[in-house]
């Protein structure tokens, strides 16, 4: 997606930003013990074909039976990564109340994504766990445009998949392994079309019922000014085999505002919706939640919620209307107001309440609490701040954070950054958050005192987290 942020500046040394390149490099190695992206030699993280891409598909390095389509040698190559301004980014080290764990994808990354992989640049990061689908407990990583080899072919592929079982994550997330097309090049699950009118097709929500998972996804038209774009529909993919291969869900696919027509295994679509192109999935008490937001980084969320036998029934769904459930969609409300941008939703133990973590009208990634999924919710808590990384997009939980699994105080999520383009994994404490006073149930907003509706104060201007440098990532 367009990944630059909705307001651009020089990035000066940070009024916190203090100590030297040895302090720093021993706060790194104190706090992120293990993260073997920041003590080992770094290299580009950053995508580096050129731009606009060469050929006829924008990279090609995709065979028939995963990757993307190329488009007709008589169309212009589409673009994949316009954001890209060959800068190669930077690794924040921060202290305090959120620090980078370290970065899961790129040259630099302990999960080695160019050999195994053939990654050098990726997003994204949308986490759930696969239901047991395998035999194997994991949780699974969908990821948006991905480059691979720099000395050749861009390798674009619009969407992958990684799979992990690791359970402890203060050290790192390993990878397990993903969908591969060909050895060494992970697979694009959901090809995009080639056809003129669809520049790439992004995963935006994941989530298992059973052990079948579904993706929700988005066909991209055109990209426009930072923050925006256009979508021509959103629909589900499903699939059966633990995420190595997928189908698109005839009959869920709900059209935007783009023009192109919808594709034959999709059927006829749903529903015009140009308010729910993108998603977030909560599972909870027999239920799924999809959080539905329009395209691009300016609209606020509205709520469905459909038995989660009955993901596939368009029909089964029924939308918050803030006095109750209904079947018409025109009737919902918005229950998380703002601009909310790549959202995700977890239920956590060590809060005892539902989390909303997503990227805001100011670029901060910021959290909000609810006793209930329709909320109401609360203000904000800004876990990582524009002034420390203004590059900043995407925030999904982990769901095998400590903060959600038990009481634990952690709570991890991953990360992009555009100028890098690839995803880090991050870790927020807690416990050092504000305490916040929900009203009554009837009441539903008054409160004995505002802890409850105030956003509370940007930790870059309090000095609850601090950045203390940053690492560039140099040129290849």
């Amino acid at each position: 997606m367009n990944r630059a942020p909705r307001r651009r500046r020089h990035i000066p040394p940070h009024r916190h930003q203090r100590g030297t390149r040895t302090a720093a490099l021993a706060a790194a190695t104190s706090v992120l013990t293990g993260a073997l992206t920041i003590v080992a030699p770094l290299a580009v993280a950053a995508p580096c074909d050129v731009w606009p891409p060469v050929g006829t598909g924008g990279g090609s390095g995709s065979s028939s039976s995963g990757g993307g389509s190329p488009a007709a040698p008589s169309q212009p190559a589409p673009p994949a990564v316009p954001w890209n301004n060959g800068a190669s980014g930077y690794i924040p080290i921060l202290q305090g109340r959120t620090t980078t764990v370290e970065l899961l994808t790129g040259r630099t990354s302990p999960n080695n994504t160019v050999d195994r992989f053939g990654i050098t640049g990726t997003d994204l990061g949308i986490l759930w766990t696969n239901g047991g689908a395998g035999g194997k407990n994991q949780v699974h990583m969908a990821l948006g445009d991905t480059m691979g080899d720099c000395d050749g072919d861009a390798q674009w592929r619009s969407n992958i998949l990684f799979r992990s079982s690791d359970t402890t994550l203060s050290n790192g997330m390993r990878i397990d392994d993903a969908p591969l097309e060909a050895p060494g090049l992970a697979a694009s699950l959901l090809p995009r079309s080639g056809l003129p009118g669809e520049t790439t097709v992004i995963p935006t929500a994941g989530v298992a019922v059973g052990q079948t998972q579904y993706l929700r996804y988005m066909s991209v038209e055109t990209w426009g000014d930072p923050g925006e774009w256009t979508t021509n529909y959103s629909a589900l993919a499903r699939s059966t085999d633990n995420g190595t291969t997928w189908t698109p869900v005839s009959g869920t696919a709900r059209t935007g505002t783009g023009n192109l027509a919808l594709p034959g295994n999709l059927g006829a679509a749903h529903s015009a919706h140009a308010a729910a192109q993108m998603s977030a999935f909560l599972q909870d008490r027999g239920y799924v939640y999809e959080y539905l937001t329009p395209s691009g980084r300016n609209g606020s969320a509205i709520l469905a919620r459909v038995p989660a036998a009955g993901i596939e029934n368009m029909g089964a769904y029924e939308f918050w209307t803030e006095s109750g459930w209904a079947s018409d969609r025109n009737a919902a409300k918005v229950v998380l107001d703002g601009q909310v941008s790549e959202l995700s939703i977890s239920w956590s133990g060590h809060l005892n309440r539902y989390i909303a973590l997503y990227t805001d009208q100011s670029n901060n990634v910021v959290m909000r609490q609810a006793l209930t999924p329709e909320g109401p919710w609360s203000g904000k808590d800004i876990l990582l701040s524009y002034d420390h990384l203004p590059t900043l997009y995407g925030a999904f939980a982990h769901p095998w954070s400590p903060a959600i699994q038990s009481n634990g105080k952690d709570l991890y999520f991953t990360l992009s950054t555009w100028d890098a383009y690839n995803v880090f994994l991050m870790k927020s404490d807690l416990s050092e958050l504000a305490p916040r006073t929900p009203g009554s149930e009837t009441s539903r907003a008054r409160v004995a005192d505002d802890s409850w509706t105030r956003d509370t104060p940007d930790p870059a201007d309090t000095g609850e987290t601090v950045l203390v440098d940053r690492i560039p990532i140099p040129e290849a």
